[in-house]
């Protein structure tokens, strides 16, 4: 390794020629950023100090050239993998990603330290006991799961240093299936009633009504409505991505593009909150802000998905109702459909999902519906 100093358009570079791992001859040029003007012993430090620097990440590659799996842990495969997930992922599902391996994946590998030679399913199988104890649901554990199993799918396919997945003899901890929370009629109407006149009045009838995601809801614009036919069109998503809420062109999946009609009692509500929408634009005039959103604060700005969320809990609170989540009102909506003699498949349809499998959870829901038939029948029939 030999190593020099040029100026260069009046700065100094430093120059390292090198041989690599394969015993290729290679030279890499480093940027002081130093005027050639009176800084060259500064510059001869710099590049002494690049060099240290360099040697040691020319060792590193070789240790892990002649023996990757048994160099790199499992920590520092999941580091180098993440980033390369980014471009595949939108980005709120991509900052979910990340959150869970920060706060929970990395921390685990990172304390056990184990390369990926060393890692065994025990190691994995143990992670999910432990996060299962924690309280986390198999909704949650399923990205952990995908987050381990991807990134050492990525050292067997990509980097071709692992030869088998550990990941693929490990089971997530059985648990119960979550029964959806849901309001019935009469408790969806007493809401109604109550929620008229608040911020998240317009957010929680469209949830209900429609059976709308919370983005779904919040991304809805006047431009949505097509009145002449009476239909509303879900095309876009509102979401919060770390620190900023952002504005999508898409929707969570295919099926969850749609056009729904525009029921009467609906017709009329929306009717009167864009009238009362344009009497807040005379008001603020060119404060108002005009970019359409049909949830807004009463300036124009677009209602924030954390907002609407917590708002909604405390709302609930403070009225005496029961305790659901936001989300929730979808089930509510699912519920109603089922109880009014609608099949999965037509709620699947209605909901906006891609498989009849997000639908199955309504299945209870349908099954007391007959229940309530067949005492009907056993009434009329007995003698």
């Amino acid at each position: 390794m030999t190593t020099r100093l040029q100026n260069k358009d009046g700065y100094w570079y430093g120059i390292i020629n090198y041989k690599d791992h394969a015993g290729k001859y290679k030279k890499k040029w480093i940027s002081t950023g130093l005027s050639s003007k009176g800084n060259k012993r500064k510059a001869e430090k710099m590049l002494l100090d690049a060099v240290s620097e360099f040697k040691e990440e020319l060792q590193n590659q070789t240790l892990r050239k002649e023996a990757p799996a048994e160099v790199m842990t499992m920590s520092e495969l999941i580091r180098e993998w993440l980033p390369l997930k980014k471009l595949d992922l939108r980005d709120n599902t991509y900052v979910a990603y990340e959150d869970t391996a920060n706060i929970h994946v990395l921390p685990y590998f990172d304390e056990l330290g184990v390369t990926i030679g060393e890692l065994s399913p025990a190691h994995i199988q143990r992670y999910y006991a432990e996060k299962s104890r924690a309280g986390l649901g198999a909704g949650t554990l399923t990205r952990h799961r995908t987050i381990i199993r991807s990134s050492l799918e990525y050292a067997i396919q990509t980097l071709g240093i692992l030869k088998a997945n550990p990941a693929d003899r490990v089971k997530l901890p059985r648990q119960n299936k979550r029964i959806p929370s849901f309001y019935t009629e009469e408790q969806l109407k007493k809401l109604f009633k109550v929620v008229e006149g608040e911020s998240i009045e317009a957010p929680v009838k469209l949830a209900a009504y429609f059976g709308l995601r919370r983005s779904e809801v919040l991304a809805l614009r006047w431009s949505s409505i097509d009145w002449k036919r009476k239909t509303i069109s879900i095309t876009h998503t509102l979401v919060r991505v770390k620190t900023k809420t952002e504005f999508k062109d898409t929707v969570k999946q295919m099926a969850s593009y749609r056009t729904m009609p525009l029921m009467p009692v609906m017709e009329t509500y929306l009717r009167e909150l864009q009238a009362h929408q344009k009497q807040l634009r005379t008001v603020c005039g060119k404060d108002f802000n005009r970019e359409g959103f049909i949830c807004i604060w009463d300036d124009g700005r677009v209602l924030e998905p954390d907002y609407v969320t917590s708002r909604f809990r405390r709302f609930l609170k403070e009225k005496g109702l029961p305790h659901i989540r936001f989300h929730d009102l979808r089930h509510s909506s699912a519920s109603l459909l089922i109880n009014n003699g609608c099949t999965l498949k037509e709620v699947q349809e209605w909901l906006g999902q891609a498989s009849s499998k997000s639908t199955e959870i309504y299945a209870h829901m349908l099954y007391e519906s007959k229940h309530e038939m067949a005492d009907k029948i056993n009434a009329a029939l007995t003698l």
